[in-house]
């Protein structure tokens, strides 16, 4: 029996360019709380930026933020990563001085940005919606590293990963979160291991968990899923792994709805 569905946003929820979820999905969430079955948003995205995305159920969900450095269950931290604060500066350093490169700096609550173009401050407001701070000098944020990731306005290329790769060292990886992101996570950081920790707080087993994911950096998550669905559209690798292809998570969690009742 499913008691534990955790779902992508970008690529996977919202779809070409989309800033607003299907509004069909609350009713779902809801509907699938009645009868057990828990519903975690698990994003590279800040927890108050998916709070406001999911507004009419914000307080009803789980909550795996920040690719998994993060994760809140009825307001509780039960989770959380940092990074290190030397190695933190020393990679926000370098991306300061790479050409088309914006960092952005993760804190439990906040983001905090030091634009080099003011149009980047516009867009993690506006485009995003993230909850930001923008400050004369990124290196001196007193709040703990969350997580570190660069904004790259043309998109990530391979160039951008193996130049921050270099900087970041073997304790850090970097994933690509969408076409424009690269997310520094520590080694043992991972959606997947979020989702673990979301399991053993909720009791939940991984053969009753389903799991939705579009980009490379969903692939642990759905590998701790009993039942694992990528988007057709997504990233082959995920596609080629997965346990069932989709186009639309609303209908798939719509039919799961239709057989639990």
């Amino acid at each position: 029996m499913v008691r534990l569905i955790a779902s992508d946003i970008d690529g996977t929820l919202l779809l070409e360019g989309q800033h607003q979820l299907n509004p069909a999905l609350f009713a779902i969430i809801e509907q699938l709380g009645q009868r057990g079955v828990r519903f975690a948003a698990a994003s590279g995205r800040q927890y108050t930026n998916l709070r406001r995305l999911f507004a009419p159920v914000a307080d009803e969900i789980d909550y795996i933020c920040e690719n998994g450095s993060l994760v809140i269950s009825r307001g509780e931290v039960i989770y959380k990563q940092t990074v290190e604060r030397a190695l933190g500066r020393k990679i926000l350093k370098s991306m300061l001085e790479m050409d088309g490169c914006e960092p952005l700096l993760s804190g439990v609550m906040n983001c905090y940005i030091q634009p080099k173009d003011p149009s980047y401050e516009d867009h993690m407001r506006h485009v995003v919606g993230n909850d930001v701070t923008v400050v004369d000098d990124l290196l001196e944020v007193p709040e703990a590293f969350l997580k570190i990731a660069a904004y790259f306005p043309d998109g990530v290329t391979k160039e951008n990963r193996l130049r921050i790769a270099a900087v970041a060292g073997p304790v850090m990886r970097p994933v690509v979160s969408g076409q424009a992101w690269l997310d520094l996570l520590p080694e043992d950081c991972d959606k997947g291991t979020a989702l673990a920790a979301l399991q053993q707080h909720l009791q939940v087993g991984k053969a009753e968990t389903i799991a939705f994911g579009d980009n490379e950096n969903d692939m642990e998550l759905l590998q701790q899923a009993g039942i694992a669905y990528a988007m057709r559209s997504g990233n082959q690798r995920l596609v080629q792994q997965a346990d069932h292809i989709t186009e639309d998570v609303v209908s798939e969690l719509g039919r799961l709805l239709d057989d639990l009742k």
